[in-house]
Order: C-alpha cells, then sequence, then structure tokens
C-alpha cells in the first residue's frame, strides 16, 4: 500500500503530511494535492467501526456488498442527517 495514491512520490506519510499541509493546492506541474487513497479507505473503515462497535478486521472480512450498501447510505443522507 506504501506510496500508492498520493500522487507525488515518495512515501504515505509524506502524501499524507503534503495533503494536510496544503489541502487543495497543486504540484508545481499542475496537478491536484489530493488526499491519499489509503487515508480514504483508513478512515472509512475506522468510522465503519466506530459506528458499529466492531475491529477493523470484522469489516475488511465483510462482503464488499456491505461497502457498498453503507456508501449508497452515506451518499443518501441529507447535509442535515449527517451532523445531528
Amino acid at each position: 500500500m506504501d506510496g500508492i495514491g498520493n500522487n507525488g512520490g515518495g512515501s504515505l506519510s509524506l502524501g499524507i503530511a503534503r495533503w494536510k499541509a496544503v489541502r487543495g493546492g497543486t504540484y508545481q506541474d499542475g496537478r491536484p494535492i489530493i488526499k491519499p487513497t489509503e487515508l480514504e479507505l483508513a478512515e472509512i473503515i475506522d468510522g465503519i467501526c466506530q459506528r458499529y462497535s466492531c475491529l477493523p478486521s470484522a469489516v475488511l472480512a465483510e462482503d464488499v456488498g456491505i461497502l457498498r450498501m453503507l456508501a449508497i447510505v452515506s451518499e443518501g443522507k441529507l447535509e442535515d442527517e449527517s451532523s445531528g
């Protein structure tokens, strides 16, 4: 997983640090500095674990259909539903 998705070369830690420092910024060649894919995945897994009180290993053992269903539910929520 190291280095995948950080779009700037180097380690995952460097990619995360770069994104945290300049959210919305761009590289010198004009490409956007985006949140590393691994960080997005880890945040999703962590959020599911917190919501359903389970370990990441349990979430990762689930069929991908469950994760798709949770993504659909999340996308369908209205802004004010997700804050309260």
